[in-house]
């Protein structure tokens, strides 16, 4: 499935999408000269470097399991309002009372286009056909999606409390105009129901980190060209991305207006440098 509600002509698409894997496709080629775990820490670094910046209001962490980002926000921007959705319900249970005595907000829901409730699909057997692999997966495990995987061979599926992201922001946090937003998403393959659901907060969105997929591994996903095309109608432009397994990897989004700086410019150079010539997390001021 592709986006249709702010698709552009065919041909500003097809140019779009040429320019966008074109970035993509250079960044993975100076990303694979550094070791992976390497330059997934580096992309991090860089993105709450900007984060600190940008002194956001508001920080919104969907698909968040233990709550990384947002511990971490609490830690380093404690004036923001940090926010995390875990639809996994064993998830939330593990992690409830350690995640919300740090102080974040943490929500058992799933952020979807759909507000009335949703089936969670947790796939527990799954099997490889190319290499004839099976294995298991626990019940809290990182793998639970709004969407089907395929090579799942048997999912529990729970029904879930569910919200739209610009419902929730409008109803559930006391956003000013002029304040800022940014956000971590991690949804395994439901970034469509995710980022439709949200198009007048992430319209206010300064930073975005998002995991993505380049070849399909969920039913009617929407692929990383697809994420990108989507965003770039909410203002928001690609700047970082790091490796993380064969067709899936992190994208940091900015703001236009962010992007088009030259410390962004400097800060992402930075990000890719060999080791031995040492990154310096430092962002826009």
């Amino acid at each position: 499935m592709t986006p249709t509600s702010r698709t552009p002509a065919p041909a500003a698409s097809a140019a779009f999408d040429a320019t966008y894997r074109l970035w993509s496709q250079q960044l993975n080629h100076r990303s694979r000269r550094l070791p992976r775990d390497l330059v997934g820490a580096r992309v991090r670094e860089a993105f709450r470097a900007l984060c600190i910046d940008v002194v956001p209001a508001l920080a919104l962490e969907v698909g968040a399991h233990e709550a990384g980002f947002s511990r971490w926000v609490r830690s380093a921007l404690p004036g923001a309002h940090s926010v995390a959705f875990e639809a996994n319900p064993y998830v939330f249970e593990r992690y409830a009372a350690e995640v919300s005595g740090s102080g974040v907000d943490y929500r058992h829901l799933a952020v979807s286009d759909e507000a009335d409730g949703v089936d969670l699909r947790i796939p527990r057997e799954f099997h490889n056909p190319r290499n004839g692999r099976r294995f298991r997966k626990a019940n809290d495990s990182r793998m639970a999606s709004l969407a089907a995987h395929r090579e799942s061979e048997r999912d529990d599926v729970v029904t879930v409390p569910s919200v739209r992201l610009d419902d929730f922001v409008a109803s559930d946090t006391d956003l000013r105009p002029g304040e800022e937003v940014v956000a971590w998403i991690d949804v395994e393959g439901a970034s469509r129901q995710v980022l439709t659901s949200g198009t007048d907060v992430l319209a206010r969105t300064a930073l975005l980190f998002i995991e993505v997929e380049r070849r399909p591994q969920w039913e009617e996903q929407w692929l990383d060209v697809d994420v990108a095309r989507f965003l770039a109608t909410c203002g928001l432009v690609p700047i970082l991305r790091d490796v993380q397994r064969p067709g899936q990897h992190n994208v940091v989004y900015a703001r236009a207006d962010l992007a088009a700086l030259p410390a962004t410019a400097r800060l992402c150079e930075r990000t890719y440098r060999r080791p031995g010539r040492e990154v310096r997390a430092q962002g826009p001021r």
